[in-house]
């Protein structure tokens, strides 16, 4: 089964995920298109195209930050041991707080610059804009990773201020 799901994504690799809108004057219309495939007609595929270094660079600057947050769910369920090694390590949170605030933000710029592609365009009585994504398996995990753990953290600090704002000492 294994060798079915990565054939089926390596056949995509290299094909383009893709949100094309077009809006017209006169008439007034507007098309918005969802495609999976080659780049929409007229728009040229993006002469950076996805890279394996860039993919690998991302997860090593993610890996420390997900350690962390694994060792705490560890901990939330009684496994304590590999969370206090961590909270007493300095070096382990230099490493955890880099990867947070500085290695979640270049790991999804650097990725989405190999695989996004955006444009706008103007013509006469027209005007087109495009979101595009290459498909690229590694890149697509690391920024949705990124994405996700980058989130999940704000939520955490919105949802503490929210309680802090409310009354509840603890949180603040």
């Amino acid at each position: 089964m294994g060798m079915v799901a990565r054939s089926r994504a390596e056949r995509h690799e290299g094909e383009w995920i893709s949100v094309a809108a077009h809006l017209e004057r006169a008439p007034v219309r507007f098309m918005l298109t969802f495609a999976f495939g080659e780049m929409p007609e007229g728009w040229n595929e993006s002469r950076r195209g996805a890279s394996t270094w860039a993919g690998i660079v991302g997860v090593v600057l993610l890996t420390p930050f997900i350690i962390l947050v694994a060792a705490g769910l560890l901990k939330s369920v009684g496994i304590g041991q590999p969370y206090e090694w961590l909270a007493t390590s300095p070096a382990a949170i230099i490493a955890a707080t880099i990867s947070l605030f500085i290695g979640i933000p270049v790991a999804i710029v650097m990725n989405l610059w190999r695989i996004a592609r955006v444009g706008l365009r103007r013509e006469a009585g027209a005007l087109d804009g495009l979101l595009a994504l290459e498909f690229a398996p590694l890149h697509l995990v690391v920024v949705l990773a990124a994405l996700a753990i980058g989130g999940a953290f704000v939520a955490h600090l919105a949802a503490d201020s929210y309680a802090c704002i409310h009354g509840v000492r603890s949180a603040c």
